[in-house]
């Protein structure tokens, strides 16, 4: 057993030919045929074949020309994150990741699913750094520091830059002087480097982390309604046009919109009939490259409205389309 594993995960993870296997075990090329039939046999090795369904990759199609999406990738409905959405997006996300990249990563639930269902492969050395301060919640396994840490227990020789500070701080000064400490500046400078960055897409409801969690306290919660605000991406608010909506950008440890908009590859996970507004007005603030979500949500994106015009079009080429 151990050498059919052995001989099936050179060929299946480290992808050598039969030949290689034959030639670095000792052994004939027709052995190590029947050894990996044998594999297969054994239930050490599963193939799985997992063919999109035609409603979610016409859906992505449409969604993304409709938004001037690089990419919509579109996973079938589940209100259970880790049935549908988490696997559908960690198969996306796995298939950008190459060794070395620099990775940036928000926080919170829908992200966090999309994480737990991420698998090691050949890829190592990632560099990965979190986009926000850190944020409390009593779920666990939802903040951004867990996250990038358990991205880098998956590949192996990654780096992780933390930063060590809240989201929100309570005055403009404490944020001028946590942000000039050494460790913090460093951590948001990594995130700006970043060639990838991943983030949800926040909503204006009383369910919301930040409300929950007393990150945003209730009165500065109605002004950010007042002032327009739809949602947040990686704590920086926007209305439904995309446009700021600046009453926290002064206390907010974060890499800026700005920031975010930079990086060459930005993908967004959301899911939420209700959160319509927010995911249109985050595509509309230009930050978003590819958006992750599902059959339920991308119908009422479809429905919600005109066109965006995203503040920074899409230019990014990726593989397999515009949409899938």
């Amino acid at each position: 057993m151990d050498l059919l594993t052995d001989i099936a995960t050179r060929a299946y993870v480290g992808e050598q030919s039969q030949i290689d296997i034959a030639r670095d075990l000792g052994l004939d090329p027709s052995t190590v045929s029947r050894h990996l039939k044998r594999a297969r046999e054994e239930g050490i090795v599963r193939i799985e074949i997992v063919r999109p369904r035609r409603q979610d990759t016409d859906l992505g199609r449409e969604l993304a020309d409709h938004f001037g999406l690089a990419r919509a990738v579109v996973a079938p409905n589940d209100p259970d994150l880790d049935k549908a959405l988490g696997p559908v997006a960690a198969h996306f996300v796995g298939g950008l990741l190459r060794s070395g990249l620099r990775l940036g990563v928000s926080w919170g639930r829908t992200l966090a699913a999309v994480i737990r269902h991420l698998r090691p492969g050949l890829v190592t050395n990632l560099e990965i750094a979190q986009l926000a301060g850190g944020v409390h919640d009593p779920t666990p396994g939802i903040q951004g520091h867990e996250l990038v840490r358990r991205v880098a227990e998956l590949f192996p020789g990654s780096r992780v830059h933390y930063v060590h500070a809240p989201a929100i701080v309570s005055s403009a000064e404490a944020r001028d002087t946590l942000v000039a400490d050494r460790t913090v500046e460093a951590a948001l400078a990594a995130a700006r480097r970043s060639e990838v960055a991943l983030v949800g897409i926040g909503q204006m409801d009383t369910a919301s982390t930040l409300f929950r969690g007393g990150h945003v306290e209730r009165s500065d919660w109605a002004k950010l309604i007042k002032a327009g605000a739809v949602g947040n991406v990686n704590i920086r608010f926007f209305d439904r046009d995309g446009a700021p909506v600046e009453l926290l950008e002064g206390r907010t440890i974060a890499i800026t919109t700005r920031d975010l908009a930079a990086i060459p590859t930005v993908v967004a996970v959301a899911v939420g009939n209700d959160g319509a507004a927010a995911i249109r007005g985050a595509i509309a603030t230009g930050c978003v490259d590819i958006l992750v979500t599902d059959e339920a949500t991308a119908v009422a994106l479809l429905r919600s409205g005109d066109r965006v015009r995203p503040r920074r079009r899409s230019t990014q080429s990726m593989p397999g389309g515009s949409a899938g």
